[in-house]
């Protein structure tokens, strides 16, 4: 590893075509090419994460003597490992517990304000005028205006927050952890500062009365808490413990698994339900000790909150849990209290409607997933500027703000506070106090004259959607078919729009509420025109699931998160078969949306299972073969020059084969970020002996730089007339054991190394030991499938043609 290692050779090393040379063939010669388009197919700012530790002399160094080869006695450190990430878990709950109550609380006092402002302006209308009147006067256009200003100001807050300080806040987040989980980053996915503009813009974005949802944001937000709190350090911040002992890709894994699951337990009220989210719609790694660890995380969340929503509940609160030292059982979305003492909830005739509605769903379902994918893509072709996503959301909003004020004013029908009890039509009780009227704070009178009705269309109209569930769930009272028609489109439409604007914005409300529209349609027909008496919120809680399950395509979490935040047991098999029915159904289509806008992203993420296409290739077919590889003692000139002409993230080390002469033998793979850190600690000497002088590196010192490196650019390099004196051996910072495949392996086999270890590269080796390639999860992806699928065809073509 000395002097033979100089030389042309060594010379040659970063320069475009050097060691390249030696491991493309010349009939490969268009091989830079291919690769170079399919660079430009996939983003670059898309990076995979290292869940296999890299197992090399430094990481050793951890665990055995150095000067003696003995084991290190460090039974005591594995306790206090232990014991550290339990208390973590927990600590982790508790701040996405706080987070909750933060955004909850303020969207209360907010909407609470505006919806107060805004009803007793449309009541002096109201008391001062008949309807004609106000239409011919202009009544209304007070109320309106302040609507709008209310509304547009709190979006433009909202997008602004966006714009400014952190793009990667808008939207849910949701498709954003699930390609984390698989093992992809991105810079800005998971940092402090955008969980901040995600937190105060869902603030505003839904005191807007948007539509759109905390819940998403609240996911979103765990994952940054998980994925933050455990590294007690902030880049962007500027502060750092030093706390090492999860500074690795493998634990914040983990707690970022932890986290969201959290975020799911705040959000629904469903512990359970959150562990099962993050099991089965990202983590690509799971244990037993994980999920103990995960379902701590959630409860606490979900302790924290209840106990801060009990403190702070008003003193009138009919929740008789309220009270500092008491537990509240509510959450952030609150589905309320099934009650069934004059009806079932279900029996087994409506099985079958369930079927229908759950295929009706899936097909809903899956047309609104097309419509927005077809909006997405209309807007990657705009490219639109910050500044116009801004403008696009203050347009949506009025436009929003407007339909809805004039639907509820002109579309809205007064109905009776009545319930339907074995047939026969009584007053509803439940609004009534020793026979004087006690209005709900949530139904809205607007222009009905007999103090005992309510203007449906505004009910459903002029609340929080939160709210609107429990109406379209619990409400006894008559929704007209106007109403209910007439809100399901537009909350299907509006729906659509919102979900890619520059605003974070969660999709779980907005679908449950238009499909527990469309359920309260069918329970309201079903009732009205046939003999079959049924429970309408059992309906609208079907349609709910129907229409989310063929938007969203989960299965297993939705069913128990359902569960748990309707506390009914009794509903789990027809949620359960809704749910499978519009999975199946929307499948046949395309896929869920958080997979449509990961493809349209062009994320490389790993299903369960590999593509079908995926059994007619070998290794040999789709790894990358313009390899730039690197000596295990190289000169720094030749590291920094090879840093800086190409993107790659991992290099082979070899050397020159001892029988033949002129073919490079594999030893082992350095990551670009170990050799950057390797420079900016200056481990470098003069070369004597065959070795260099160099200083060794901890691998402490690798963790403290975690998770983000020093930019090349950063680096202070010796000056140029000495720097071609320096020597760096590489050899201690290498993995000398990575993971290898013949060329002529089954891919299907690479894709299962890929998926259940996390791998970040394969490095393809011929039978004489040499690296003739290199497997990525890019080339592992159904896009590149389907390319290669395309290329096959077309030689095909071209052959049959000839």
């Amino acid at each position: 590893m000395g002097n033979s290692l100089s030389g042309s050779v060594l010379d040659d090393l970063g320069k475009p075509g050097g060691m390249n040379e030696r491991l493309v063939d010349d009939e490969d010669s268009t091989a830079i090419e291919k690769v170079d388009r399919n660079a430009q197919k996939w983003p670059n700012e898309y990076e995979s994460l290292d869940y296999d530790p890299n197992e090399n002399e430094s990481f050793r160094r951890k665990y055995f003597h150095a000067s003696s080869g003995k084991v290190k006695k460090n039974d005591h450190d594995a306790k206090v490992l232990n014991r550290n990430q339990w208390i973590m878990h927990a600590a982790i709950g508790i701040c996405v517990g706080l987070t909750a109550f933060f955004i909850d609380y303020f969207i209360r006092m907010i909407s609470g304000a505006k919806f107060k402002t805004l009803e007793h302006m449309v009541m002096n209308c109201q008391h001062n005028e008949t309807m004609g009147e106000v239409l011919k006067h202009g009544c209304l256009a007070k109320p309106y205006f302040t609507l709008v200003t209310f509304n547009v100001g709190f979006v433009l807050i909202a997008t602004s927050l966006c714009g400014a300080f952190a793009l990667e806040a808008k939207g849910s987040g949701i498709p954003e952890i699930k390609c984390f989980l698989n093992g992809i980053k991105r810079r800005g996915w998971l940092n402090l500062k955008t969980m901040i503009v995600k937190v105060l813009g869902v603030l505003f974005s839904v005191s807007a009365t948007m539509p759109v949802g905390k819940e998403g944001p609240m996911i979103h937000s765990g994952a940054i808490v998980g994925a933050g709190l455990p590294q007690l350090k902030s880049t962007q911040f500027g502060f750092d413990f030093r706390f090492l002992a999860f500074r690795t890709d493998h634990a914040k894994r983990d707690f970022v698994a932890a986290g969201a699951a959290a975020g799911v337990s705040a959000a629904f009220g469903a512990p359970i339900g959150g562990v099962l989210f993050s099991l089965e719609e990202g983590a690509s790694f799971w244990t037993q000790t994980l999920t103990w660890k995960t379902t701590l995380t959630s409860i606490m969340a979900l302790f924290t909150l209840r106990f801060f929503l009990a403190g702070t509940a008003p003193s009138n609160s009919p929740d008789a849990t309220s009270g500092w030292g008491r537990i509240s059982a509510v959450s952030l979305v609150d589905f309320g209290t099934f009650t069934y003492a004059n009806k079932p909830l279900w029996d087994i005739v409506d099985v079958f409607i369930f079927i229908a509605m759950g295929i009706l769903g899936g097909l809903l379902g899956a047309l609104w997933c097309y419509l927005q994918k077809s909006l997405t893509q209309w807007r990657m072709r705009m490219k639109f500027t910050v500044r116009q996503q801004m403008m696009e959301a203050c347009f949506f909003c009025f436009v929003n703000t407007t339909v809805f004020f004039l639907a509820s004013m002109s579309l809205g029908k007064c109905e009776q506070l009545v319930a339907k009890v074995n047939g026969t039509v009584i007053t509803n009780t439940s609004f009534f106090t020793n026979g004087n009227w006690v209005p709900d704070r949530t139904t809205r009178q607007f222009f009905c004259n007999d103090e005992t009705q309510y203007n449906d269309m505004a009910t459903l109209s002029f609340n929080p959607l939160e709210d609107v569930i429990k109406h379209l769930f619990h409400f006894d009272g008559f929704f007209s078919f106007r109403a209910l028609i007439t809100s399901f489109i537009l909350l299907f439409i509006t729906s659509c729009w919102t979900y890619g604007l520059l605003i974070p914005s969660g999709l779980f409300v907005p679908m449950l509420v238009t499909g527990a529209v469309y359920g309260r349609i069918v329970g309201e027909f079903i009732n009205q025109y046939t003999e079959h008496s049924t429970y309408p919120g059992t309906y609208a809680l079907i349609g709910a699931a129907a229409f989310l399950g063929g938007v969203a395509r989960m299965t297993i979490s939705l069913t128990v998160i359902l569960l748990e935040a309707t506390s009914e047991i009794i509903f789990a098999p027809p949620i359960v078969l809704t749910l499978l029915v519009a999975k199946w159904v929307g499948d046949r289509f395309d896929f869920g949306i958080y997979d449509i806008h990961i493809f349209l992203k062009k994320i490389p993420l790993l299903e369960w299972e590999a593509e079908e296409e995926m059994k007619r290739f070998q290794n040999a077919d789709v790894m990358t073969k313009d390899l730039v590889t690197t000596y295990p003692v190289a000169r720094v000139s030749d590291v920094v020059s090879m840093l800086t002409s190409c993107t790659h993230n991992g290099f082979p080390v070899v050397v020159e084969h001892t029988e033949t002469p002129g073919t490079p033998q594999f030893l082992g793979l350095v990551l670009r970020s170990d050799l950057i850190t390797l420079l900016q600690n200056r481990i470098w000497g003069e070369l004597r002996n065959d070795t260099t002088d160099q200083p060794f590196l901890s691998q402490e010192a690798f963790d403290r730089k975690y998770p983000n490196r020093t930019p090349l650019s950063e680096v202070i390099l010796p000056p140029p007339d000495s720097i071609e004196n320096l020597w760096m051996d590489i050899t201690p910072y290498m993995n000398n054991c990575p993971y290898t495949m013949p060329p002529h392996a089954p891919l299907t086999r690479t894709f299962r190394l890929f998926r259940t270890l996390g791998l970040r590269h394969v490095c393809i080796l011929d039978e004489d030991g040499g690296v003739i390639g290199i497997v990525t999860r890019k080339e592992l992806t159904g896009f590149r499938m389907h390319e290669l699928m395309h290329e096959f065809d077309h030689a095909n073509d071209h052959s049959s043609q000839a």
